[in-house]
């Protein structure tokens, strides 16, 4: 935005500076370390897809209860888990263990 002179001065008489009204407040929560990226390790389960479960229910309540984090909406977490499954099922037909690669 261009603040010409006259624009300039009226926003000095009003006693600040125009701030955009569109972007987003700073970040002040801080998401946990665990739920940044999946790690099967830290989601102790029977199975993969329990891990993946639990941590995609804890980051969704994470996305609901801080909506503007940096973890996103609800709609990127359910992105995120799709893009999880999806490369697991690629990596496990890459090494034959799919069924359709033997």
């Amino acid at each position: 935005m261009c603040l010409t002179p006259g624009l300039l001065s009226f926003v000095l008489r009003q006693g600040g500076l125009m701030v955009a009204m569109h972007r987003r407040p700073p970040l002040t929560v801080v998401p946990p370390p665990e739920l940044l990226e999946f790690d099967p390790v830290e989601w102790p389960a029977e199975q993969w897809w329990q891990s993946c479960e639990l941590w995609g229910a804890a980051r969704m309540a994470f996305v609901k209860q801080h909506p503007g984090s940096e973890l996103g909406s609800p709609l990127t977490v359910l992105r995120e888990k799709h893009r999880l499954y999806e490369e697991r099922r690629r990596s496990l037909w890459e090494a034959g263990l799919g069924g359709a690669a033997s």
